[in-house]
């Protein structure tokens, strides 16, 4: 087992935004990209990724302290999602206990720092990659149309944290989180954000599920010229506001350019139909993408995002 272990290879480029969802906007194998006012293709492996976007740091008393203190240790906390931060903390933490435990018996303890270093790089890689894989048959029901999962428990849970993950797994999300907690309150979580990160989307979900019966999913088709653009932020908040936080939250996720999934608010009626929209209502909701966005936005084609440059594109006409 320690032999499989240490040759694994260290996943060092790593994506922000899943490549298998970014593929629907493939034409011929490429995808555009609108970023820094200039449009241009290429391939999914190129874009959304950072090195080492998630590996860990060595977590010190200091921090877990912090992460108890801001994830798992709060008032209205589900039980079963404590439970889950406590294990969750217990794994990412035992190779590495096990490691310096029997660190003496090792006569190449080279070899062990290199084992824990591609750990530290692979450990949240590989749970994001596992969330994934669990949505991805749900995803496939999606595409085809079929909402149904939405009402069996079991597919719901997996459905709910999936989309919390990749809302909080982006990094606009990173950016705008760690500056808001430093400014507020001058602690800086960057060393725990992506421990945070995935107990903050169990959190969301837990609190999601509970609320599923008054929640309200919806398949919003897309027929028209203005196909749906997505971004490096592919999970926004309709109801979000600058600068004040929101008060209310309702997804809205592209999952084709003719398709895109909302989740409403609680006892709300959307906005949006499960029917088809309008030209203008897509360009509507293209530009909301653009806003919630970091630095990219991904399309299909080049003039679907030249169009976000201007306020509606001439397509919404």
């Amino acid at each position: 087992m320690w032999r499989l272990i240490l040759v694994a290879m260290r996943k060092r480029r790593q994506h922000h935004v899943w490549q298998r969802y970014l593929k629907s906007w493939e034409v011929d194998g490429r995808i555009y990209c609108l970023r820094d006012g200039h449009i241009f293709s290429g391939d999914t492996t190129n874009i959304a990724v950072e090195r080492d976007f998630y590996k860990l740091h060595e977590l010190n008393k200091n921090d877990i302290a912090l992460i108890r203190m801001l994830a798992i240790d709060i008032n209205g906390i589900h039980p079963s999602a404590k439970a889950t931060h406590e294990s969750f903390l217990e794994l990412l933490n035992r190779p590495v206990r096990m490691v310096e435990r029997y660190r003496r018996t090792f006569h190449d303890t080279k070899r062990m720092d290199e084992f824990i270093d591609t750990y530290r790089t692979n450990a949240l890689e590989d749970h994001h990659a596992a969330i994934e894989n669990s949505f991805e048959p749900l995803l496939r029901k999606i595409l085809e149309g079929d909402l149904g999962f939405y009402e069996r428990d079991d597919e719901c849970i997996d459905f709910l944290h999936f989309i919390s993950a990749q809302y909080m797994r982006t990094k606009g999300i990173k950016v705008k989180t760690i500056a808001n907690v430093r400014n507020g309150s001058g602690i800086d979580v960057t060393r725990i954000w992506g421990i945070l990160s995935h107990m903050f989307s169990v959190n969301i979900g837990a609190a999601l599920f509970s609320e599923r019966k008054r929640r309200r999913l919806l398949l919003v088709r897309n027929p028209t010229i203005v196909p749906f653009v997505t971004g490096d932020q592919p999970v926004i908040n309709l109801h979000a506001t600058t600068p004040l936080p929101p008060t209310q939250l309702s997804f809205y996720y592209p999952i084709s350019p003719t398709l895109a999934l909302i989740l409403s608010e609680s006892d709300e009626e959307p906005v949006y139909s499960s029917g088809s929209l309008s030209p203008i209502q897509a360009s509507q909701l293209n530009g909301q993408m653009l806003e919630s966005s970091h630095s990219q936005v991904f399309g299909n084609s080049k003039e679907v995002l030249a169009s976000l440059l201007s306020p509606l594109g001439d397509d919404a006409a």
